[in-house]
């Protein structure tokens, strides 16, 4: 029976034993169970009705339980209705809780503090853990000091009543442990437990017969020696509470810390435990419940309104800051709120003085808290102080890291000079005592560590300022940061070091000259760009900003650190997002002059002469860039604006971010709903107010005014009377209780929302009230947009049902102007200090002027209308997607589906300029202003961009004034596209003679044959021959001016290629590097599909849409039509310098060739619409009688897993798909022998030198899709994308050419690109997953899984070959004694072989390492001997003495060169020269890339390089041309 019914028992016990006759009731208990048959007997056989009544009360009392208790309770309802009422709980909850209160006082229970405030969640826990606690268990609260263990248990036990008197029968005692250390503390602690136990005994059983008075109180006297050992104590403890009025009891020991302790209460009942250290229960085998060491946002406001006794919502907004300051820790809430009560009259009736705290707060000044507090930090030392002696000085050397900081124990290893095992065994026992807090790292997969701010406040009091400055120099010491002559410019990579080195840098206080390391370290190139790789580049333009009187010493550091800060601001972000990518590298191709790029190039030439991998870039001249600084933002954007100093980007999870504008820095962010936000702004009249619109109809609004303002000193600003009133702590929600809302924009002159669901317009103020509604003029049509103009007196609403209309309302008398519309209106905007409006469409900007003077006609459908641009003037198929209008309303920014956004003057409405995005469409703008000492100027426009698609970048534009005046202009830049082609001649020499010989006979042999070009006898162009019948360059008409280029600074006597790239105004832009030399126009209807220049650099060829191909003289500007392929051309390329292929789309195939009198010819090999799948079924056709031993050879195999029957080609004999739609893939010269095409159905045919097709070498098959191939040294490769496979083949003579297949195999992803070695032995593969697989083309085997890109491999290409990349011997071909260990391969005089791939950075392998250090030690004991490092020789075997067949595109001539400038040297010994020892960049942890450029854009198709591996050129999807020279090359 619980506390209370037995209380009402004795309570009313006279009156029971004077009225009642048990007589009348002991049936009915007898029939409930409540008595026994013994104690029914036993009544029975009384005489007596008062000892009838006095046995009945006793047995209950001693015996019975609350079922008993009820039973009796409710047998008194019908014939003793008064003594029922007065056992009634109801009638008795004053006397029930007055017993309640009298047994927490009998347990000692402490009271709650004054100003308390309850974690329900937590006390729910708590509660649940409670009920279900059995005895022997424990129940124990853990949690670091201060963070409201006591309270919190305080709260649960004096909250539930019933708890008390129902699960632990009104039995518990509360004892605190915090001073308990030695064992007569014990003792005395158990003694007082046992004098309080014994008494309620006695008082519970006082009415027992059986037990006397005597017998009681000399039992709790002979048991309250203090002689006994805590042992014996604790035995006759376990005695006591064994008894039936005791085994209930809960026993509560608070801030227990001694495991001692808890064993000397181990006496059986339950016990509730709070502890800082879990150490101590660890063998109890306990529940354990994490007390979080913060309150939530309204825990800690309502703590302060109680301290204040005024409502939470009477607040001022400065309450929430202390929160945030605060982090929520209970400690410092509770040292807030005490010094708040004791200052309540100034805090409630103004705000200002709040800002005295904010400012203490955040510079970590604590001491005003404690002035009217007993010394707070007292328990925090005697928990630290209470470590063990070889832990405790390690944990007090954790006082140099800075607040807030997780660090790994890698870091911690560090500092305390212990291995990372060592570390992790202290940092538990430090948790275990809840002196730091550990959370895991997904990412990192390790641990990590963060100690507490009132510890660390603690801990930074005890050192003095010598020991300090003392041990940051020993921490940096420790990452070998010493001598200012020896500091490693790699760093650490333990996710520390690299972000606070200058932290720990600035509090050495130069100790040890330690501050020489700043100007050392931070102007070193290799050590930023490590930094930036580990950090991103926000946190290094911070430091800069922070140390900079420390890293400059005079006027060139500053100009230096500016250059450092502009450039990390606007590419940085590559270097952080792809780390093989080098910053010296970065700065030499997005810099073209300056201090900076100057630096860049001295450390990349100097580092060169050490063999390292380093481009110079050709730059454009005299072109002024728009400056940008990129903010790496890393979720998909949705929506930005600006706020001050800081940019707001709203994302596609609902967080809104805060990034510092001059740091790029990520200061603050928000959650909205869990949808995408839609649409953020803020308030122009109160600009702390900041709305946000997500896709599920939900508005949120905010009260930002922690991140605009920042506190500098103590001084209590005034404020305006306004600010007093202005009490936002916490965010409004406007639910969508009319329907989700489909836009929302702020009001221009008021802090108002207009927002619109689909029916209605809905106008709200700050706190989420509805202001005003408009809900009956759009029943028949759906609202898309509404925005305010004309002073917020009318709003602008774009509809849409059956037609499109745009509408201005006015708010009070609802008239309405209309404008008719042909299609949807995707967004709406006013031009500032007008009357004009601006609609964006998909494919233009239009602009609406309505009248504000007169009165608005309701039928007015007919108002005036302008379009301002149209896609069209950017480029054909090109959508619009957002805009933006500047504040003084003379530039419109529209963004496009293309990566870019073009600025239209609205004056003129001329297209003025465009900004190259690059990386993705821009989704979302805003416009803000740099405001100028003046305030009558107007400032310069800043522009916000937000990519919401392959990068998630904002970028800040500043546009400068003179900019867009001088660009106005220019009327906008063309872009170019990925189609281009590059030729390398050399044009430094020769130079323009002043008389040439009209027929030298050296100027007609200088030229190899592979630069011969066609000169046609045309009387369409003027023809200047100086020779009548060679082919040859007339390398003394060529043109000094057009040819010479330009030269950048260091790029003097760097090869300049010429360039032919056509653009996106359907025009072949021709350029000599970067300088402009000639541009081809085309008709607007026509479409430039492929483009090339002829091996002479006279001539660009290019085929249309139409399938016209045309030749372009560069000399004379004549165009020629020069053959007609009827179908789009596809496909155009030199595969000798004689000879031109063209094919179309409809599979005609065309050559263009030169005859033996030097004219030009065109010829047909294939008509269009033809497809000759094999020579069998050709044959067939024919009614010719095919050879039997060339199906025989067609259907030869060398790999069992290729397909060679005829089956395959044609199952079941069906060749109704035999025209089935081909196009060719590529096509390849081969010396002697002819020309062989590839084509997307695995057709490879076989023409000879007179382009007659000889023979079908693979016949068609189905369900393959080709889509690219490479052919080496008579081997062929062809990659099917259909079936993620690819096919090698070679090509040998028995009686004729055949070609054999190697191998057939599969892969997991689609092959993108691929390339063969020189000598057909290696292959690489490109895949579409980012992977490059390079391939053993004789082994059959994979070599090496190159992983680096992220996105499909556009192309790849090998260098020439080294001459002993593979151990060379006559016995190659089988395995001999000095195969049996493995062989050296170390060589310092050849180059390595090298291979280039492009994704969205252009990657070079060092292939020489990725084979030499494979791991062959597995495979070197297979039988055979083969492995990976085996040399694989020629796939022609030299005993079959077949010949070797080039492809004369890649044969280099021996002779004498005018590629070199006609000294016979071989362009191979300079790329030896050039290649020789290259190695990776020091410190790089990928050693086998040599280098790694990230592209401007985010892909390109084709590289171009020259033939000794030394020029590379590219143009990516954004337009930019990238020229890359080789560093020390050896070109002349």
């Amino acid at each position: 029976m619980d506390i209370r019914n037995r209380m009402l028992l004795q309570h009313h016990q006279q009156d029971i034993v004077k009225d009642l006759d048990v007589n009348f009731i002991l049936d009915e208990l007898f029939t409930n169970n409540a008595i026994s048959n013994e104690v029914f007997a036993h009544i029975y056989n009384l005489t007596d009705r008062v000892d009838r009544a006095r046995y009945l009360l006793d047995t209950l009392l001693q015996s019975g339980n609350n079922s008993a208790f009820n039973a009796f309770v409710d047998s008194l309802a019908k014939d003793y209705k008064w003594l029922w009422e007065k056992l009634a709980v109801e009638n008795n909850k004053t006397m029930i809780e007055d017993s309640f209160e009298d047994n927490l006082s009998r347990g000692d229970v402490p009271r709650l503090p004054d100003h308390f405030v309850r974690r329900m969640s937590l006390e729910r826990d708590v509660l649940v853990k409670l009920k279900s606690l059995n005895r022997h268990q424990i129940l124990v609260l853990h949690g670091m000091s201060g963070c409201g263990k006591t309270a919190l248990t305080i709260s649960v036990l004096r909250s539930n009543p019933l708890l008390i008197t129902s699960d632990f029968n009104g039995v518990m005692f509360w004892f605190n442990f915090s001073d308990c250390k030695t064992d007569d503390d014990i003792i005395a602690q158990q003694n007082k437990l046992y004098r309080k136990a014994s008494s309620l005994s006695l008082q519970i059983s006082q009415m027992k017969p059986t037990i006397s008075m005597s017998s009681i109180c000399s039992n709790g006297d002979s048991m309250s020696s203090y002689d006994l050992s805590w042992q014996e104590l604790r035995d006759r403890l376990k005695t006591l509470f064994a008894e039936t009025q005791l085994k209930d009891a809960l026993l509560v020991l608070d801030e227990l810390n001694e495991k001692k302790c808890l064993e000397a209460f181990d006496i059986g009942c339950r016990i509730l435990v709070t502890t800082r250290d879990t150490d101590v229960v660890s063998n109890f085998n306990p529940q354990i419940v994490k007390i979080e060491n913060h309150f939530s946002e309204e825990e800690s406001l309502a703590l302060f309104a109680s301290c204040l006794d005024i409502e939470v919502s009477n607040l001022p907004r400065q309450a929430k800051r202390l929160h945030e300051i605060c982090k929520g820790s209970p400690f410092h809430i509770a040292l807030i709120g005490a010094e708040l009560a004791e200052n309540k009259e100034k805090l409630v009736h103004g705000t200002r003085h709040w800002n005295y705290y904010l400012n203490k707060l955040e510079k970590k000044d604590l001491f005003f808290l404690t002035r009217h507090n007993d010394n707070p930090m007292k328990t925090i030392e005697v928990c630290i102080n209470s470590l063990k002696p070889d832990i405790l000085p390690l944990f007090k050397m954790t006082c140099i890291l800075p607040d807030n900081v997780k660090v790994s124990a890698k870091v911690l290893s560090k500092l305390w000079n212990k291995d990372v095992p060592s570390v992790e065994i202290i940092m538990k026992q430090l948790r275990t005592k809840s002196l730091i807090t550990q959370l895991y790292d997904q990412e990192h997969q390790s641990y990590i560590y963060e100690i507490h701010d009132i510890i660390m406040n603690y801990l930074r009091s005890c050192p003095n300022e010598g020991e300090l400055r003392k041990m940051h120099s020993d921490f940096l010491k420790s990452y070998n940061y010493n001598d200012v002559n020896d500091a490693p410019v790699q760093i650490v990579d333990d996710h520390y070091i690299a972000f606070y080195i200058g932290y720990h840098l600035a509090r050495t206080k130069n100790f040890n000259n330690k501050w020489s390391l700043f100007n050392k370290l931070y102007l070193d190139l290799k050590f930023l760009g490590n930094k930036v790789r580990l950090t991103g580049p926000a946190d290094v333009i911070l430091d800069f900003q922070k140390y900079e009187s420390h890293i400059a010493h005079d006027e060139l550091d500053q100009t230096l650190i500016f250059s450092i800060k502009e450039y990390l601001s606007r590419c940085g972000i590559d270097l952080h997002r792809y780390p093989c990518t080098d910053l010296v590298q970065s700065i030499l191709q997005n810099e073209s002059k300056g201090i900076l790029y100057t630096k860049a190039w001295q450390v990349a030439k100097d580092r060169s002469g050490k063999n390292e991998l380093y481009f110079e870039f050709l730059h454009e001249q005299n072109v002024e860039e728009i400056k940008h600084s990129t903010i790496d933002v890393k979720e998909t954007i949705t929506a930005v604006c600006f706020l001050g100093d800081y940019v707001l980007i709203g994302t596609i999870t609902g967080v809104i971010m805060f990034f510092h504008i001059a740091t790029n820095k990520l200061r603050k962010q928000i959650q909205g709903t869990e949808s995408a936000i839609k649409w953020l702004g803020v308030c122009p009249v109160n600009p702390p107010f900041v709305a946000s619109l997500s896709t599920d109809g939900f508005i949120k609004l905010w009260y930002i005014d922690d991140v605009v303002q920042e506190a500098t000193d103590d001084v209590i600003e005034e404020e305006t009377e306004e600010s007093y009133n202005n009490n936002y702590p916490t965010n409004v929600t406007i639910l969508p209780n009319l329907g989700p809302f489909i836009n929302c924009r702020w009001a221009n002159n008021e802090e108002t929302l207009i927002t619109n669901t689909y029916k209605m317009i809905i106008l709200y103020n700050t706190s989420g009230k509805v202001l005003h509604l408009l809900d009956n003029l759009y029943r028949d049509k759906e609202i898309l947009r509404c925005i305010p103009c004309n002073s917020d007196k009318h709003v602008i609403v774009a509809t849409s049902d059956s037609s499109h209309t745009l509408e201005v309302v006015d708010l009070k008398t609802k008239e309405r102007q209309i404008f008719k519309e042909n299609e949807t209106i995707l967004d709406l905007a006013t031009i500032p200090g007008s009357n004009r409006i601006l609609g964006l469409k998909r494919g233009e900007v239009t602009e609406y002027k309505f009248e504000m003077t007169r009165r608005f006609n309701q039928n007015c459908n007919n108002c005036p209308s302008k379009i301002v641009v149209t896609s069209d003037v950017v480029k054909e198929n090109v959508y619009f997607i957002s805009m933006a209008v500047n504040k003084t309303g003379t530039l419109l920014f529209v963004s496009t589906d293309d990566s870019r956004v073009i600025c239209v003057d609205l004056k003129t409405n001329s297209y003025v300029f465009e900004l190259e995005n690059r990386r993705g469409n821009v989704v979302s703008m805003a416009v803000s202003e740099v405001l100028l000492w003046d305030d009558f100027e107007p400032g310069s426009d800043v522009l916000l961009t937000g990519t919401g698609c392959v990068e998630n970048t904002a970028k800040v534009w500043y546009l400068d004034a003179a900019y867009i005046s001088h660009n106005t202009q220019l009327n906008g830049k063309v872009r170019l596209t990925k189609k281009f082609d590059a030729s390398f001649i050399n044009i430094l020499s020769p130079h323009t003679p002043v008389a040439p010989p009209p027929n030298s006979v050296q100027s007609a042999n200088a030229t190899p044959k592979r630069h011969q070009s066609f000169v046609s006898s045309s009387n369409n162009e003027v023809i200047k021959r100086t020779l009548s019948t060679t082919m040859s360059l007339d390398r003394h008409a060529l043109k000094p001016l057009n040819l010479k280029g330009i030269c950048n600074g260091n790029n003097e006597g760097v090869t300049q290629p010429l360039l032919a790239v056509v653009d996106d105004k359907n025009n072949i832009q021709i350029m000599r590097g970067r300088k402009l030399v000639s541009e081809i126009s085309t008709n607007p209807d026509e479409q430039i599909t492929t483009v090339t220049i002829s091996p002479c650099n006279q001539y660009v060829i290019f085929g249309l849409h139409s399938g016209i191909v045309r030749r372009y003289t560069i000399r004379t500007k004549a165009t020629k039509d020069i053959m007609d392929v009827y179908s789009t051309v596809q496909y155009m390329s030199f595969v000798n310098p004689n000879l031109l292929m063209v094919a179309g789309k409809n599979r005609c195939l065309m050559a263009y060739r030169s005859t033996l009198g030097g004219d030009w010819k065109p010829e047909m090999l294939q008509r269009g619409n033809t497809n000759l799948g094999s020579q069998e079924i050709l044959n067939d056709i024919k009614g010719i009688t095919s050879k039997q031993y060339q199906s025989d050879m067609i259907s030869s195999s060398g790999s069992d897993s290729s397909i060679t029957s005829r089956d395959r080609h044609f199952p079941n004999g069906d060749r109704k798909n035999l025209c089935k739609a081909t196009s060719l893939v590529n096509c390849y010269w081969i010396q002697d022998i002819g020309l062989i095409t590839i084509e997307s159905n695995a057709t490879v045919k076989l023409w000879d030198e007179n382009l007659i097709l000889s023979s079908v070498l693979n016949s068609r098959q189905i369900d393959v899709c080709i889509t690219c191939s490479d052919f080496k040294k008579n081997v062929l490769v062809i990659c099917d994308s259909a079936n993620l496979s690819f096919q090698t083949f070679e090509l040998k003579r028995r009686d004729s050419l055949e070609l054999r297949t190697i191998q057939e195999y599969k892969l997991n992803n689609r092959i993108c690109s691929c390339a063969l070695t020189a000598d057909g032995n290696i292959l690489a593969m490109g895949l579409d997953s980012g992977d490059v697989v390079v391939w053993n083309v004789r082994n059959k085997r994979q070599l090496k899984l190159l992983k680096h890109h992220k996105t499909k491999v556009q192309y790849c290409a090998f260098s020439p070959i080294p001459e002993r990349l593979y151990r060379s011997s006559v016995h190659a071909h089988s395995p001999s004694a000095n195969m049996l260990s493995p062989p050296s391969y170390e060589d310092d005089s050849q180059p390595p072989l090298v291979l280039v791939t492009m994704a969205t950075e252009i990657v070079w392998w060092n292939i020489t390492y990725v084979i030499r250090t494979r791991n062959f030690k597995v495979l070197w004991n297979k039988p055979g001997g083969w492995n990976v490092v085996t040399p694989v020789t020629s796939p022609i075997d030299p005993r079959n003495e077949t010949p070797t067949y080039n492809n004369s595109n890649t044969e280099s001539s021996k002779a004498d060169n005018f590629f070199f400038g006609g000294n016979c040297v071989d362009p191979k010994q300079y790329w030896k020269a050039n290649w020789k020892k290259k190695t990776y960049k020091e410190g790089s942890k990928r050693k086998e890339i040599l280098s790694c450029i990230k592209l401007s854009g985010m892909n390109a198709k084709l590289i171009c390089h020259d033939e000794n591996f030394s020029c590379f050129v590219t143009v990516d999807n954004a337009g930019h041309i990238h020229i890359m020279n080789l560093m020390n090359a050896c070109n002349t």
